[in-house]
Order: structure tokens, then sequence, then C-alpha cells
């Protein structure tokens, strides 16, 4: 698990994972959430400056054709499709969903545009339930309906769905990057959770200190072996992503928004 303490495994970090998925009344909980995140502009959970992920080893793809996109949806439709789940934290677990439509969005050129470079984005995609699985969740805003200029919080929003942000880390090439998995919880909780994207962006922060494994300490209980780094290396100068200017790091330590989360427990 990546949210224990590396010097201290009976101290369990970070965040919990979505927050109305085991209440007592789920769509009233959702609701709650859900207006809490609009009213925040996005709900950042508590702990990260003190939290730990595993950085995953993930080796090139072998996609050999001269369409690496096809062969890529046509092997993660073969592979990848079907249900999942992760565990994290104290709740333990939530369940997810990769479909046909998820691994066309994967494939996208409007997904894969946002990572690194297409490679390692295709070679994240074949290991993509353990990126997830090894990542901690970071924020939760409202689901803003897309315009010709994008979205914004000035956009109506889809009281149907709440978007969740999880953050992992990788090594690739002996370079250290930074997922990022978006993935959509709904109100009908006969609909499973769906990772929609996922991002790759290199951490040149990390790079000097993955070499000597500075500031990179040994996994947690229950890891896949390796190192961890902590969520404030990755989460270094990344905002928020309704609230221009307000850092994930800072915002964390703010006790108003998460207090009112889980006053319940």
């Amino acid at each position: 698990m990546k949210n224990y303490h590396p010097t201290n495994p009976n101290t369990l970090l970070g965040s919990e994972p979505f927050v109305s998925y085991y209440a007592r009344n789920p769509q009233k909980e959702f609701d709650r959430i859900q207006k809490l995140a609009e009213d925040t502009k996005g709900i950042v959970m508590p702990y990260l400056n003190d939290s730990y992920v595993e950085i995953l080893q993930v080796k090139p793809h072998d996609f050999s054709s001269d369409k690496p996109l096809i062969e890529a949806r046509k092997w993660a439709e073969e592979n990848l499709i079907g249900t999942y789940t992760s565990h994290i934290g104290r709740l333990d677990q939530f369940d997810y969903i990769i479909s046909k439509t998820s691994i066309n969005k994967y494939v996208d050129k409007t997904s894969t545009d946002k990572s690194e470079n297409i490679f390692i984005h295709l070679s994240v995609l074949k290991v993509l339930p353990k990126i997830i699985n090894e990542s901690i969740e970071a924020e939760i805003h409202a689901d803003y309906t897309k315009s010709s200029k994008g979205r914004s919080i000035t956009n109506p929003i889809d009281k149907t769905v709440l978007i969740h942000r999880f953050y992992g880390a990788i090594k690739f090439n002996n370079n250290l990057y930074r997922i990022k998995t978006t993935i959509k919880e709904f109100r009908n909780r006969n609909n499973y959770n769906k990772p929609y994207t996922f991002e790759v962006i290199k951490i040149e922060l990390l790079d000097s200190e993955t070499s000597n494994n500075s500031n990179l300490v040994p996994s947690g209980p229950n890891s896949q072996g390796g190192l961890s780094t902590s969520v404030a290396k990755i989460l270094q100068n990344v905002e928020k992503s309704y609230d221009k200017g307000k850092l994930l790091l800072e915002e964390s330590k703010k006790s108003d928004a998460w207090d009112a989360i889980f006053r319940r427990f």
C-alpha cells in the first residue's frame, strides 16, 4: 500500500478514496461532496505533504508496427477491458472499470498530446491498473461541461459525476515521471467508477535524486519492492485543476474543507 509511512509501517497517511462511495446513503453523500467541491473550486485531500507513493518501474512498450496507436488499441481491448479493484487507505478498496470507450480515449490524440511523448504514454498504458493501484488521490472537483473554449468553472456542472485526480510516480529509462489519472465517480451506484484519462509528465526535480537514491526510501508494507518517494516531491508546484494559483500541497495543509468531508468518521 502506498499510503503507509515508510519508517513507521503502523502509520497510515494520505487520503481516503471516493469519499461518498461507502456512505450509508451514498447518493445523498455524493450530493454533499459535489456541492462542497463546487463551493471550494475543488477539494484537496489531507496529508499529501506527509504521504509516499511507490515508484513503479515501467518497461518500454513492445508495439513494433508503423501504427503503434492502432496496435496499442487492439492490445488494450484484448488485455485491459474488465473490472478492477484498487486497494487504497483505511477504506481498503474501490472498484472501477476499463471499457472499450475508455481505451479509445487513452489512445486518442487529445490524450497522448498531454503526455511527455507517445512512446512513454503507450508504455504506461500497458501497466495502467498497477499505476492506479499505487497512486494517491489528491483532488476532487465537479465535472464542468466542455464548451468551445474548454472546461471552466463558469460552465454548467454535470450533477451525475464527480471527478477524482490521482497521482503516482514511475521510473522509465532512468528518469522519473508523474502520472496523473482522472477517474470519474457516478452518482448512480449501478455505474462503475471509470478512469477517464491519464497523463505522463517528466519530473526534472527528481532526476538527480534518483541517480543516488537521495530522498527515496524503501517501500512500505504490501509493496512490490523498490523505492518510494514523497508525494511532496511529485506534486511540487502542481496547481488545483480549476483554481489557478492555488497549489495542491499548500491547500492540503488547510483543515476546513476536508474536516467537513471526514466529520462522519
